[in-house]
């Protein structure tokens, strides 16, 4: 079962080239086993200001968001999980700051972005720990080493 992933990189950013393993693994560790389409989105931090003032209402920069499509395509018969967008000059910085690998970061934001797809949140500490569980047990397995994990 191999998920279908679209990625928009039209300002044509230097990035990872296992986004498939990423989301494959995030599938399988939270059990997920219908067929899906992921989106991933890779904008500047303009796009991600606009985006997270219409959808949010903070006009302030950040590195991913996801929303969430759960609609099933008629022409492949996938779970479209919807969208992840990912402000690949905020996660640059961001990686810079913390210490951390550029494409080890990327790739924690797919996860990230998947997880939110999923279900999974952080709004209250009960949610936050089960989803920086789960994410925890996605980088052991994919042997991504952070030196920390973004708030």
């Amino acid at each position: 079962m191999k998920p279908q992933i679209l990625i928009l990189n039209e300002n044509q950013y230097d990035l990872p080239d296992n986004f498939e393993e990423v989301v494959q693994e995030t599938l399988k560790i939270v059990k997920h086993n219908k067929e899906i389409q992921v989106n991933l989105i890779f904008v500047d931090e303009h796009e991600i200001i606009q985006l997270n003032e219409n959808f949010r209402g903070y006009p302030e920069a950040t590195d991913v968001l996801s929303f969430e499509a759960g609609y099933i395509d008629p022409e492949t018969g996938n779970l479209n999980l919807g969208d992840i967008v990912i402000c690949a000059p905020f996660v640059m910085k961001q990686s810079a700051k913390l210490g951390n690998k550029p494409n080890d970061e990327m790739r924690l934001m797919v996860i990230h972005g998947m997880l939110h797809l999923l279900g999974y949140g952080h709004d209250n500490e009960e949610e936050k720990s089960l989803m920086w569980e789960t994410q925890r047990k996605i980088l052991e397995n994919l042997e991504i080493h952070l030196n920390t994990i973004p708030e």
